[in-house]
């Protein structure tokens, strides 16, 4: 009786890491405009970046409270024992949390550089912002799955890189379409959103138009955006195979949780050292400015905004962990399903980002229940929703194919 009831929690666990891959896609899917608006809240001077700092520091206070105090909590409490403190996971586990620090950082910076490139050049501030978020989705699932193939990190020893097998052509192609679905996605949203601005101002722009000589001499220097731009490339592309290995080297048994609760606190200490404590070091030294009016509605979004981060951080923990399980309860390897994730959470994240940013128009000063659709949607969203979602599907009949290839060979072996 004991065997037919075997298989079912595993038949059942195995999709399990499916929803946290959802709710991290969801999670970080409103990360970015929700971020926008608690930083423009805070923000009433451009050319001053002290509103974007306090919105990365509210984003690292929300970082410590659910990624350091609630796991501190659940130890001390004596909810889940402590791990083993092995150097290499407490070393990769907050170098993650480094990464996706610096990629959160390195996107406000590259807005800021790509506005200013864009006024001193005469153009709209959209112009060359519009190109930010769809390299950045397009490039983060490209490293992951670069380094997830390359690097194959054992027990306390890191440093293993060698291509053990080649990637069938589905995934490469899934990989591909979700990698061009999410550039096409997000760019059709901010083209619309750059149009709609250039032609909200047209005395502006023809005023800048008036002083044509202007513009060859500004236009060629700004290419800073473009470094901050590749910086979050990688810090967000090389996050998951990171925390996954320093989660893995924390935990002692596979049914242990305290490895990837030690893994998330480790997370939350780099983020409150690099979101919290440097930009307030900065502000206080008075090499950057405090915002001139902290306002209530700019703190609550922005705090959300790092609400939205975390619960995506620690859904891709055990977005990883329960993979390896289902793996390992299909007789696969363990890293056989732990390869999709990266790139179903960057094909589903910037498709919410574009229905949120659609429907969402918040108002400066506090008056953020606006809703509806201003504008008609751009034929190159669609084709990049398709492209997203046929290659979700590639990914996953992949995934199936792997699942079911092992499980031939395994019967006559026997």
């Amino acid at each position: 009786m004991s065997d037919p009831s075997a298989p079912k929690p595993a038949v059942a666990g195995r999709w399990t890491w499916l929803l946290f891959v959802a709710l991290a896609g969801l999670s970080w899917g409103t990360y970015v405009p929700v971020v926008f608006y608690g930083g423009r809240e805070l923000t009433t001077d451009p050319t001053r970046v002290g509103g974007r700092l306090t919105s990365i520091l509210c984003v690292g206070v929300a970082y410590f409270f659910l990624a350091v105090l609630i796991p501190l909590g659940l130890f001390l409490s004596k909810k889940h024992a402590w791990p083993a403190f092995k150097a290499t996971g407490l070393l990769f586990s907050g170098l993650a949390g480094v990464m996706g620090a610096v990629g959160a950082i390195a996107v406000i910076f590259a807005s800021k550089a790509a506005v200013d490139a864009a006024k001193s050049a005469g153009l709209p501030d959209g112009s060359y912002r519009a190109y930010i978020a769809p390299l950045i989705f397009g490039l983060a699932p490209v490293i992951n799955t670069l380094v997830s193939l390359f690097w194959h990190p054992k027990p306390g020893s890191p440093w293993h890189f060698k291509l053990e097998h080649l990637p069938g052509w589905k995934l490469l192609l899934g990989i591909l379409l979700v990698g061009l679905g999410a550039f096409m996605v997000l760019y059709s949203k901010e083209r619309a959103e750059a149009a709609s601005k250039g032609a909200a101002k047209p005395a502006a722009v023809a005023k800048a138009d008036d002083s044509p000589a202007d513009h060859p001499a500004h236009h060629e220097p700004h290419y800073e955006w473009l470094v901050f731009v590749l910086v979050a490339g990688l810090a967000w592309g090389t996050y998951v195979p990171i925390v996954f290995y320093g989660g893995q080297e924390l935990t002692g048994k596979p049914g242990e949780l305290g490895g990837r609760l030690m893994s998330i606190l480790c997370v939350g200490l780099a983020y409150f050292l690099l979101a919290v404590l440097v930009p307030s070091a900065l502000m206080s030294s008075g090499t950057f400015h405090w915002p001139q009016n902290i306002t209530v509605s700019g703190l609550v979004f922005s705090g959300l905004a790092g609400v939205a981060g975390a619960v995506g951080a620690i859904c891709v923990i055990f977005a990883s962990k329960s993979a390896v399980d289902a793996a390992k309860a299909s007789g696969l390897p363990p890293a056989s399903f732990r390869i999709y994730i990266a790139p179903l959470i960057f094909g589903v994240a910037p498709v919410i980002n574009t229905v949120v940013s659609l429907f969402w128009h918040p108002q400066k000063g506090g008056d953020f229940l606006h809703f509806g659709l201003e504008t008609t949607p751009d034929p190159l969203l669609w084709l990049g929703i398709i492209s997203v979602g046929a290659g979700a599907f590639l990914v996953l009949f992949a995934k199936e194919q792997s699942e079911a290839a092992p499980a031939k060979p395994a019967g006559p072996g026997k």
